[in-house]
């Protein structure tokens, strides 16, 4: 797992596999601390602290070069929710969260975070039996729809 850590502005990069990210979401659901060691690079995140609190969530990077996300229960399990569906991706994609004002479960001044599906950033081409002209089949309609909440996107 990477935390690629831009500015307070840029946000937080989650890559990883399908396995951590599985992980990191039950780690924001139930709180604790997880050490990624060393950081490759310099602005390579050390760790998560997820710690319970009241309220939406707030995300942030600590001195330690940590990413800290406080928080009520209900408001951190959308959070593992939404880790949990980028870690279900099938092909490639990302999300951006980040707070706007009346937002559901993030708390203002909260650091963006970019989620990274496993199979990286970008949706893979398909190759295509259509022409220009053709209407769009069933399948061409199911993978234009996105799961994601309107509050995600």
């Amino acid at each position: 797992m990477e935390l690629d850590y831009y500015s307070p502005a840029e946000g937080v990069a989650i890559t990883s596999d399908r396995t951590s990210l599985d992980r990191l979401a039950d780690l924001m659901a139930s709180g604790g601390e997880l050490n990624l060691g060393q950081p490759a690079q310099p602005r390579h995140l050390r760790g998560v602290l997820v710690v319970p609190a009241d309220g939406t969530v707030a995300i942030g990077v600590d001195e330690r070069g940590y990413l800290t996300v406080r928080g009520g229960a209900e408001c951190r399990s959308v959070l593992a929710d939404l880790l949990r569906d980028v870690a279900a991706m099938d092909d490639g994609g990302h999300v951006h969260l980040e707070y706007v004002e009346g937002h559901e479960f993030l708390a203002p001044h909260s650091v963006p975070l970019i989620l990274t599906s496993p199979h990286g950033g970008m949706p893979r081409r398909r190759p295509s039996n259509r022409h220009e002209g053709d209407e769009p089949t069933e399948t061409d309609r199911q993978r234009s729809v996105t799961r994601m909440p309107a509050w995600a996107l």
